[in-house]
């Protein structure tokens, strides 16, 4: 192996540890397969990143249904993670391989779509909890006026002495505007929380000439850009070591869909533990002591497909 393509990527993998370390996310998402190889070649290449943080999302587009699965998967996972939305909800970020910018974007969108999903349904569930009793009410809108850091305390304040002294049932005028003003400022504080931006990890192959989708969404903040020669676990499936299980029937042509989204096996090949121990070689570890991590939590995967 080249050793400058080497230390380009061990640089790029260590410079992504550093900004999952800055950005401190309760969870990273780990697009599956080409993701895979790179949260292990983070735990060998930086002493300071976790990956007892990573979860593992089936994304690849050889997957059947692979948009569809996204949003579902993504959609479970929200549900299963987020608790009270106005009760510190939990920081997410991805990473993924970049070449064109188009497996990120397959990402975002159904991820989105899932997101605003369950923004509307956190949205109705507080409006709901308004018209319950006056003490709901009032632990709903204490919330609120936590999580907007007190922007609207006044406002707020009067509301909930409104709705205790059953104000409402006789000025539905006011009824309306103080729900039409709590409904927005809920809808406000829900766009700004559960964004998902993902880091980037760009191989020079097309540097200058990916979709204009994702330059934009770098432009806008969404992307780190992580800069790299080439990804040298790119395009090398015998460094994955889970394995989708497979269609009876492949699909497509020719006979590109072949996978399921579940997880059933690993194969962890002689060559992916041979390129593992020369990056622990590289960084002045113990080539012994390194090896694929995660492996019950991409099998955990499976349990977000619903």
């Amino acid at each position: 192996m080249k050793e400058n393509l080497l230390k380009s990527f061990v640089d790029a993998m260590q410079e992504s540890a550093d900004i999952v370390r800055q950005e401190d996310p309760d969870y990273l998402v780990a697009p599956m397969m080409g993701s895979v190889p790179l949260v292990d070649v983070m735990a060998v290449v930086s002493n300071d990143f976790d990956p007892s943080r990573v979860v593992y999302m089936p994304a690849s587009s050889r997957i059947d249904d692979v948009s569809r699965v996204i949003r579902k998967w993504y959609s479970n996972f929200l549900n299963a993670v987020v608790g009270d939305v106005l009760d510190a909800p939990p920081k997410i970020m991805g990473i993924d391989e970049v070449v064109s910018g188009n497996s990120v974007l397959r990402c975002f969108k159904p991820i989105d779509l899932a997101t605003e999903s369950y923004r509307k349904d956190a949205r109705q569930n507080f409006l709901e909890d308004l018209c319950k009793d006056p003490q709901t009410a009032g632990a709903v809108l204490r919330k609120l006026d936590m999580a907007t850091n007190n922007e609207y305390f006044e406002r707020l304040r009067k509301i909930k002495s409104r709705i205790e002294e059953s104000f409402y049932l006789g000025n539905p005028i006011e009824s309306r505007n103080d729900r039409k003003f709590l409904g927005e400022t809920m809808k406000t504080y829900l766009e700004n929380i559960l964004n998902y931006k993902t880091i980037g990890v760009e191989d020079s192959k097309k540097k200058g000439d990916r979709n204009l989708t994702y330059e934009m969404a770098k432009k806008e903040g969404r992307v780190f850009p992580v800069n790299v020669e080439t990804i040298l676990t790119m395009d090398k499936p015998s460094y994955c070591s889970a394995q989708f299980r497979r269609l009876a029937n492949p699909r497509g042509k020719p006979n590109y869909v072949l996978f399921s989204p579940e997880v059933d096996s690993f194969e962890v090949s002689g060559d992916y533990v041979r390129f593992l121990a020369d990056l622990a070689r590289y960084v002045g570890k113990s080539a012994s002591q390194v090896a694929p991590v995660n492996m019950s939590a991409i099998l955990d995967s499976s349990k977000y497909l619903g």
